[in-house]
């Protein structure tokens, strides 16, 4: 049987006993209503009869209280009681039967026949013949009627009480049925939910069990009951089929959490392993394998902290730097230098295992702190000599050739070393200290070390204080333009201007061009300085231009730095500052250091042509005191060679070098360049480079710097001496030369001060 058949069927049930209990119910409700009514009949009947009784009491006395003197009033009372009590009568009369009919009829013939005797006396009361015994039968009539209605009353009564009693009897009764019928309802009420527990609820149960336990997992569960309705069955079919189903994907997934599992130990195993290599990798160089800068500030401060504890624990710093190797990235590529500071890394290594001079050497702490730094801590040393002989072996080991790749590369190295006794309180400071001290070791010559000491703490500050004044200094506009007279050897005249850079400083009043400049140089303001001087200088070239009466070929040479010059926007720079100022680019020179040019010689050499076709005039300042190699000097465009001061002033002791200079003007002459010689101030001096047949001298003998406003003053002065060889040709004797030339120093110094 279907389900819908079983629910059918308690349906049914249920209504039908509701159906019947409420039958039932108002059968007897119904019967109990009747029984009620008659009651109330019968009480209303005693409710009359009573009143009865009042009347009946009133015309009593009343008939008691008619007298012969005073009858007429006593006898209308009367009339009008047994009137009164005649109506309540009749009304029991045609009622329904509750009260014998014969009584009614009796207290009826009772109350006529006093109203007939009241008549009777109130005609001989008006006749004047009302008699003693009239008054005797009037009462005689009134107490039998009184008598009649008292038996009336207690019919009613007990006609009222039987009532009741039945009424009473029935409500117990019909109490009793319903109490029976709700019982009998109740019994199948629970006959049926018992028969549908035992045909649905158990079985659905059931099948709730063991869906239960094979959610759970277990394995060994009860058998499947396919007893019951038809969906039950096949609900419990489908049930097995899924609990089998679900004990294969179990096993599978259980299967398949076991691959999981061993898979998810590889990978932790293989996290730990990175982890190890990410610990590794975060405390050490990748390219060395060496110590990183993280580990050794570690390692210091565990030095540091144990000297606090051990008055006589020593310990030293050892910071390493490789002299030129920025060539060899640059020569050689980035792949030999790296392959360089491996078998650097590799020979310090072996050489501080191998150092017999220290009592803890598995402790020491060899690390890379970045591009070609090494930094070595040695740890408990003996005595100061100890890190001094270390340092000493290790710039031996370093100046080794090392074969990296098919090259030979040799080498050098600064070392700074720094002590605990300078009572570093952090590893940084300690790291400072030693990396000042190399600083120091390469500003020496190089390959060699220095010791640490306060004073190069307080130089270092004092050069840190001065890039901080240059800062200031570009924002309060405290710099100059000063500018140098350049004369002509061959016409005795001005030819030109260099521009020179002077610094005021507030406090410290003017400060050597070469230690402010090599100090913007460091910091990468000369970038931002030389501009600045390139603008005005060009500025107040065109401003003579526009304002005096000046030469046309009159011409403003200005230094350009290594640091400008490999500046991308150099050559778009000059072009804007001649555009700006609407300066032909022939009238601007620019002097370029020989060190600058040979630093880097084919990317130099472009920035050189691409000035060139500006119109600018190039000079190769300081010719002879860096590489003065020949071989380049032709891939250049330079228009001048500058000779430097220094062979000036030692031409006098060494007769050789006014040989040189003189096969410098040659070379010069040969590829179509001209010379410029500074640094001149004597009068020797400059008859020596008329002699050698110089292009142009500059130097103090002539003039020193001069400010704006008395080069403007030079200008317009037209000395004697220059319109005195104005128009002639170049070529004249020397002596004629000499006799030009010395008109013009003593006129600049004179306008000069």
């Amino acid at each position: 049987m279907r389900i819908a058949n079983h629910v059918s069927i308690i349906l049914f049930v249920a209504i039908s006993g509701a159906i019947g209990l409420a039958l039932s119910v108002g059968m007897l409700l119904s019967g109990l209503e009747e029984s009620a009514d008659a009651s109330g009949r019968a009480a209303e009947r005693q409710r009359t009869t009573e009143l009865l009784l009042g009347y009946g009491q009133e015309f009593v006395d009343a008939a008691d209280a008619v007298s012969l003197e005073d009858s007429e009033q006593s006898l209308a009372v009367l009339n009008r009681a047994t009137e009164r009590c005649l109506v309540h009568l009749l009304e029991l009369r045609h009622a329904p039967v509750l009260i014998e009919k014969e009584l009614v009829q009796q207290a009826v013939f009772s109350a006529e026949q006093m109203i007939q005797h009241v008549q009777q006396a109130q005609q001989r009361r008006s006749a004047g013949a009302l008699a003693a015994d009239d008054l005797a039968a009037l009462n005689r009539t009134a107490q039998l009627c009184m008598r009649r209605i008292d038996q009336l009353h207690g019919a009613a009564a007990a006609a009222a009480a039987e009532q009741m009693s039945a009424l009473t009897g029935r409500r117990r009764l019909i109490m009793l049925i319903i109490s029976v019928v709700c019982v009998a309802y109740l019994a199948v009420i629970e006959r049926v939910r018992q028969w549908t527990t035992q045909r649905l609820v158990r079985p659905v149960q059931a099948l709730a069990d063991v869906a239960i336990k094979a959610m759970e997992g277990e394995e060994e569960l009860p058998p499947v009951d396919q007893s019951g309705p038809t969906e039950l069955k096949t609900l419990a079919l489908m049930l097995g089929t899924f609990v089998e189903t679900l004990k294969g994907k179990v096993r599978q997934r259980t299967a398949e959490l076991e691959r999981q599992k061993a898979n998810l130990e590889r990978e932790v195993a293989i996290r730990r392993q990175a982890e190890e290599q990410l610990r590794h990798a975060a405390f050490h160089d990748e390219l060395t394998g060496l110590c990183n800068r993280d580990l050794l500030l570690d390692r210091l401060d565990c030095c540091i902290e144990r000297a606090r504890i051990h008055r006589d624990y020593k310990f030293a710093v050892l910071f390493l730097d490789v002299d030129h190797f920025k060539e060899v990235n640059d020569s050689l590529g980035h792949f030999v230098g790296d392959q360089l500071l491996v078998e650097i890394a590799n020979r310090i290594q072996d050489h501080l295992r191998g150092t017999d001079t220290l009592s803890h050497v598995d402790s020491n702490t060899i690390a890379r702190i970045g591009g070609d730094e090494f930094v070595v801590l040695l740890d408990g040393i003996q005595d100061r000599s100890d890190a001094s002989q270390v340092a000493e072996r290790l710039q031996v080991a370093v100046s080794e050739p090392f074969q990296v790749h098919g090259h030979e590369v040799l080498t050098t190295a600064s070392i700074g070393i720094a002590f605990n006794e300078t009572d570093c309180e952090t590893g940084d400071r300690l790291l400072r200290d030693a990396d000042t001290a190399m600083y120091y070791a390469k500003a020496a010559g190089k390959a060699r070390h220095e010791v640490f000491n306060k004073a190069m703490h307080a130089e270092a500050l004092a050069r840190v204080e001065l890039g901080n004044d240059l800062r200031r200094a570009i924002d309060n506009n405290e710099f100059e333009v000063v500018y140098h007279p350049i004369v002509s050897l061959k016409t005795a005249q001005l030819s030109g201007f260099e521009a020179l850079l002077r610094w005021a400083h507030p406090e410290r009043g003017m400060v050597p061009p070469l230690e402010f400049i090599t100090r913007a140089e460091e910091t990468g303001l000369i970038v931002q300085l030389g501009q600045w001087v390139l603008e005005q200088a060009c500025a107040q070239l065109r401003t003579w231009q526009e304002q005096l009466d000046i030469s046309p070929e009159l011409s403003i040479s200005v230094n350009v730095s290594k640091r400008q010059v490999s500046n991308p926007g150099l050559v778009e720079e000059v072009q804007r500052i001649l555009n700006d100022q609407g300066l032909d680019g022939r009238h601007l020179k620019l002097e370029i250091t020989e060190s600058v040019i040979m630093a880097n010689p084919d990317s130099i050499a472009e920035v050189l042509h691409e000035l060139k076709q500006l119109g600018v005039q190039l000079h190769m300042d300081d010719f002879g005191t860096g590489y003065s190699s020949l071989s380049y000097l032709h891939r250049f465009p330079f228009d001048v060679l500058k000779i430097d001061r220094a062979f000036l002033n030692t031409m006098r002791a060494k007769k050789d070098y006014a040989g040189m200079i003189h096969t410098v003007v040659s070379l010069a002459h040969n590829l179509d360049m001209e010379v410029t010689v500074e640094g001149v101030e004597s009068e020797d001096q400059l008859a020596q480079l008329l002699a050698l047949d110089c292009d142009y001298a500059q130097g103090y003998y002539f003039s020193q710097p001069m400010n704006a406003a008395a080069a403007g003053r030079l200008l317009t002065s037209q000395p004697h001496w220059i319109r005195k060889t104005a128009g002639r040709r170049l070529g004249f004797r020397r002596s004629f030369q000499w006799n030009r030339i010395r008109p013009i120093a003593k006129h600049l110094r004179a306008l000069t001060g």
